[in-house]
């Protein structure tokens, strides 16, 4: 095994920041940086007559940035090498790598919680009082160094292991895609309105929880997150330590229809029918169970049908609220909602139609969990030198470059 060696980040790096004098006549294409080492984030063009800022930082091809006052939630990230002219505020300082040490390698190094929680050690004090990560302090973080020929093997690894996690994640969109045409492509009925289609709609019941995540067939009630769009996530659940005011009547089963009555706007209104219900599961208050009358309109169908674009707008136009980050509807403005009936025949296609795209995305998801998981394993063994790839690896690199 080879030996690595340490080295500090200002051995390794220089600060490199390229200020640009605003130009009030012209517009900048603005960035910042996301948690978790997860890239840059691209912002809406600026005006440079709307801004108090009197230089912008130009962030360069393959540049090291961080956010001096997010850093302790791990906003850091290398600049990708095809980046187009983009700019940030003087809180994104910006490094150039030195000759032992790559971008690519460095990038990786930007995914990991070590280095995370060493930006967080620097970033003292609490909330709004917590202290900006100085370059100077930044550039006294010491890494693990292999040689530079380590690092392109470990970056070419990784790289392949991204490129199908990235073509996973099309997929998944595409899929996605097709799922909301299916939706879409509603079989024609006459119409009603779901109070004359449906027998019941029940409420849960509110309660404080400590928010623990329950053990498999503990008491718990579901979270609002475990409702998504046409998608139910039993996993998404706190722990019930007091059952009083709960009855049977509260508990989820497999098949349930079940509905946000509160949430964000993009997100009121999300329906889903529950699968694979752990026991003792039970429904919060901002989650309603629609009954549906089954000899007119089957749950797999209605859940489809209020998931496509048009009945969603629908459901969210019904929503009220002074808020704009909360939303809610009630039971009488959901009720008449107007929604196709078309026969159980007929339904029953268009539900095996939705069904085979939801599970093909649900697998695809499933696959890219696995596979992100599988990362993050990979790459804390190559970091930690557990995993060692051997030199003969060059050759290959050789062949196909």
């Amino acid at each position: 095994m080879s030996e690595w060696g340490e080295a500090a980040l200002g051995d390794l790096m220089t600060l490199d920041v390229n200020a640009v004098e605003v130009d009030p006549a012209q517009a900048y294409d603005i960035v910042g940086v996301l948690n978790r080492g997860r890239g840059l984030l691209y912002r809406e063009p600026m005006a440079g007559s709307k801004t108090a800022y009197k230089t912008l930082n130009r962030i360069g091809l393959n540049q090291v940035v961080y956010s001096r006052l997010k850093a302790f939630e791990g906003a850091i990230t290398v600049a990708p090498a095809d980046l187009h002219e983009v700019y940030a505020s003087q809180e994104f300082p910006t490094f150039t790598c030195g000759p032992s040490l790559l971008p690519g390698y460095f990038r990786l190094l930007t995914t990991t919680k070590r280095l995370w929680d060493t930006l967080q050690n620097l970033s003292t004090g609490m909330g709004g009082r917590r202290e900006r990560v100085k370059p100077n302090d930044f550039l006294t973080i010491k890494i693990a160094l292999p040689s530079l020929s380590e690092q392109r093997r470990i970056v070419d690894v990784m790289g392949a292991v991204d490129a199908q996690i990235e073509a996973l994640m099309e997929e998944v969109v595409r899929t996605e895609r097709v799922l909301t045409l299916l939706r879409a492509d509603v079989p024609a009925g006459d119409e009603y309105r779901i109070s004359e289609v449906v027998v019941g709609i029940d409420s849960g019941k509110s309660v404080q929880t400590s928010g623990e995540t329950p053990s498999y067939g503990e008491p718990s009630v579901l979270k609002l997150s475990a409702i998504q769009l046409g998608e139910f996530n039993a996993a998404e659940a706190k722990r019930l330590d007091d059952l009083s005011g709960y009855s049977a009547a509260h508990l989820v089963s497999d098949g349930d229809l079940l509905i946000t009555r509160s949430n964000t706007p993009a997100r009121v209104g999300y329906v889903a029918v529950a699968r694979q219900v752990p026991p003792h599961t039970y429904l919060p208050d901002l989650i309603w169970r629609i009954r549906p009358n089954k000899s007119q309109c089957l749950p797999g169908y209605l859940s489809h049908l209020l998931s496509s674009p048009e009945w969603r707008s629908r459901i969210v136009s019904t929503a009220t609220g002074t808020s704009a980050s909360m939303q809610k509807i009630n039971k009488r403005g959901f009720s008449m909602v107007m929604v196709p009936v078309p026969s159980l025949d007929k339904q029953q296609e268009y539900i095996a139609k939705c069904d085979a795209a939801a599970d093909s995305k649900r697998s695809l998801a499933d696959e890219l969990d696995r596979l992100g998981s599988f990362r993050s394993t990979l790459l804390v063994a190559l970091l930690s030198q557990e995993i060692e790839i051997l030199e003969s690896y060059d050759d290959l690199l050789e062949k196909v470059s």
